[in-house]
């Protein structure tokens, strides 16, 4: 495709690097660009996440999610986090305001509304979200 993002060398500005952990590996750390550019491209490139809006993320603690709750909190959301029960403290912990277990209760049947609904793991059918959105509310996935 011409753009050489999987290319052996490349010249970038020296303030778009940083410095990889020493207790983390080539492979571990390769990870990391691609799952935050896809949860700031899905929040504000696509979206244009805003303050105060009332956004759910869906899978917030895997790889995309939590930079998603991370990113959303930055740009003043209030954030609930959906994930499984062993995942919620953690996502608590990077900023989530309200955390939903999924094994435990259906977001889309509790009634509370939502301005975007992000959603990073896609085992369910538009319309069960479109249950889960305000009015104006706005679907990513």
């Amino acid at each position: 495709c011409g753009f050489g993002a999987f290319a052996e060398y490349v010249s970038v500005p020296e303030n778009a690097l940083a410095l990889k952990p020493a207790s983390m590996t080539f492979e571990e750390a390769a990870t990391y660009p691609q799952a935050a550019v896809l949860a700031l491209q899905n929040l504000r490139d696509k979206r244009q996440i805003e303050p105060g809006q009332k956004v759910l993320i869906n899978g917030a603690g895997g790889g995309v999610g939590t930079f998603a709750v991370q990113i959303a909190k930055y740009f003043e959301a209030e954030v609930t986090g959906v994930d499984s029960t062993m995942k919620l403290d953690m996502v608590r912990s990077i900023g989530a305001d309200h955390v939903i277990d999924y094994t435990q209760e259906d977001f889309t049947k509790s009634g509370h509304r939502y301005d975007l609904i992000l959603d990073v793991v896609a085992y369910r059918s538009i319309f069960d979200y479109k249950r889960a959105l305000s009015p104006k509310g706005i679907f990513v996935f």
